[in-house]
């Protein structure tokens, strides 16, 4: 588990937002992470579905950029027991998939797995900010 701050360019005025990125990838993970600083977010890395459940335990985070295919514990996995937990709290963080599986059905697949929306791979800059704006500030 590691932090990265990021600097804020005036999206987000005050405490930065807190984003767990999950993504076993090291390529698609460096992308990802400057993406977030650029936007000014706080980064929280897992490199697993089982990392990111821990890490949910014990961090407030704003929302959660979810692998699919991972070693040890796959995203909708790790999403269901996350949503599990979240039940007991009676919380709900917003998990968005990303995925290189971006195929007819897909989003529906997320859905039902309990995710609220996908960043299909590689990564559109402008796709993944626009997504990751509409589940953080509402947009």
């Amino acid at each position: 588990m590691a932090h990265d701050k990021g600097q804020a360019d005036g999206r987000s005025p005050g405490e930065s937002k807190r984003v767990l990125l999950v993504e076993d990838d090291e390529v698609s993970r460096k992308l990802a992470i400057i993406m977030l600083k650029k936007s000014g977010f706080d980064v929280i890395i897992a490199e697993n579905g089982k990392q990111a459940v821990g890490i949910y335990e014990k961090e407030p985070l704003d929302l959660i950029l979810m692998d699919i295919n991972m070693p040890e514990m796959d995203g909708f996995t790790a999403t269901m027991k996350i949503r599990e937990m979240e039940k007991q709290a009676n919380l709900h963080t917003h998990i968005i998939a990303m995925t290189a599986y971006a195929q007819k059905g897909d989003r529906e697949k997320v859905l039902e797995f309990g995710m609220d929306d996908y960043i299909s791979k590689p990564i559109n800059f402008k796709e993944f900010n626009e997504t990751i704006d509409k589940w953080v500030f509402k947009r």
